[in-house]
């Protein structure tokens, strides 16, 4: 089961790492690619890598603390049953005695039958956690880091109504908190029992013995079935014996584990059993936005890769992702090679015009420079006659972590091909870079 579960964090992890390249770009760390490249399957792969990035990003940090304030919230979950037991049955044997018994199995089960229906009726009309799901969740978003933990929600919220995992999750958060309730229901009611003497009766005022009595058989057949059988209502009527009393008391106690613990724990484990049977068919589709740069890089081995110009960027890869500066200006420079020539020689003077920016030695001096003096804007002038490479997408999604706002200028002249530029096209928009021509 803990293998199935682990599933279900793989994805969600997975999702978590897409959204967050979405919104800040596509991660650069090739000892991560080249690790999850090792495993055979695309899927597996995906997964790999989203865990090791997520440990860079802090993510996986991030989601321990909410693994804590989910523990925390399922603790005081089960100390509000555990309250809520101990009053409703001190609250049904604190009346005068002697207690009616269809007045104990109302209070003691009403509550628990009244809203096991609403939850039926629920299923129908829409998808839903529950009163138990909605109050985890809102907990969650309240307590600690509210930004990461609303992150995680609306993810979980995402992948739970993707994959048809609402109704089956809802269900079993809703009949685990009543199993809970119910069983200590019980055993406080037992505690109670055992250590005080309490009198019963069955009592009416508008229907006559003969009607109570075919209700008594009704409610009696389940624990009959177990050797328990109910006390008659003649036999409770008027002056019952000691033993129609502890028959009476053994009868209520049965009637509480079978419609209350049994009945919400057999919902229980089937609603666990459909959540692990469509956990096991989840899988993970890489036609959404943000999955095509990943699964370029897990296919395409490091040896493969095209170069155009320098690409040794050592040192730069494998360092931790770093938060962009707030800066002023713009800066503005040519990767690789500059196409317009009387261009570049008309600003290169510009305090705001860096140059051509080829070799790996300029390439770190540019970074040097950014992470001393940020600006607002980088503009990176792009030769469209050049092949996209891979070493220029590189340093492209490495420029994000040095200015917030990066875009991509393509140079396009009469020789340029139609093909080319969509490539650089499409090249740049799996990155998530900003373009223009």
């Amino acid at each position: 089961m803990l293998k199935i579960f682990s599933r279900f964090r793989s994805v969600w992890m997975a999702e978590l790492v897409r959204r967050h390249e979405l919104q800040n770009g596509f991660q650069r760390a090739d000892a991560i690619e080249q690790q999850a490249r090792q495993l055979p399957t695309m899927e597996q792969r995906v997964f790999k890598r989203a865990e090791l990035l997520a440990a860079r990003l802090g993510l996986v940090h991030q989601l321990r603390l909410w693994d804590h304030f989910r523990r925390l919230i399922a603790i005081l979950l089960s100390l509000f049953a555990i309250i809520g037991a101990v009053a409703v049955v001190r609250g049904t044997l604190s009346v005068s005695q002697p207690i009616s018994l269809s007045y104990a199995l109302m209070m003691l089960l009403g509550l628990h039958i009244i809203l096991f229906v609403l939850w039926c009726f629920s299923l129908i009309i829409k998808d839903s956690y529950g009163w138990v799901g909605r109050v985890s969740l809102w907990g969650l978003e309240h307590i600690g880091q509210r930004q990461y933990n609303q992150q995680f929600n609306n993810t979980l919220l995402t992948i739970a109504n993707q994959y048809g995992l609402t109704k089956p999750a809802g269900a079993a958060l809703t009949h685990g908190y009543w199993t809970l309730f119910m069983l200590a229901v019980w055993f406080v009611l037992f505690f109670h029992l055992s250590t005080s003497a309490y009198a019963f009766t069955w009592a009416t005022t508008i229907w006559p013995a003969a009607t109570l009595q075919t209700w008594v058989s009704v409610i009696g057949f389940l624990p009959s079935l177990f050797g328990v059988d109910a006390p008659s209502v003649a036999a409770l009527w008027d002056q019952p014996s000691e033993s129609a009393q502890l028959e009476a008391g053994r009868w209520l106690l049965s009637c509480v584990i079978i419609y209350g613990v049994a009945w919400r724990l057999l919902f229980l484990i089937g609603a666990i059993g459909v959540l692990i049977a469509r956990i096991r068919k989840m899988t993970i589709d890489l036609t959404l936005p943000g999955y095509a740069p990943i699964i370029r890089k897990l296919t395409v081995s490091a040896a493969t890769e095209l170069v155009d110009a320098d690409s040794d960027v050592s040192g730069i890869d494998s360092s931790q992702w770093r938060t962009p500066k707030p800066g002023h200006g713009e800066l503005v420079l040519s990767l690789d090679h500059e196409a317009d020539t009387a261009w570049a020689a008309q600003h290169q003077r510009e305090d705001w015009y860096a140059g051509v920016i080829a070799s790996s030695d300029e390439k770190h001096r540019l970074l040097a420079r950014l992470d001393a003096e940020p600006v607002a804007k980088i503009t990176v002038r792009l030769n469209a006659q050049l092949t996209p490479d891979r070493a220029a997408m590189r340093f492209l999604a490495l420029l994000q972590q040095y200015c917030l706002n990066v875009e991509a200028l393509l140079i396009i002249s009469e020789k340029s091909d139609e093909k080319r530029i969509v490539h650089w096209q499409e090249c740049l928009d799996e990155e998530g870079v900003i373009w223009k021509q």
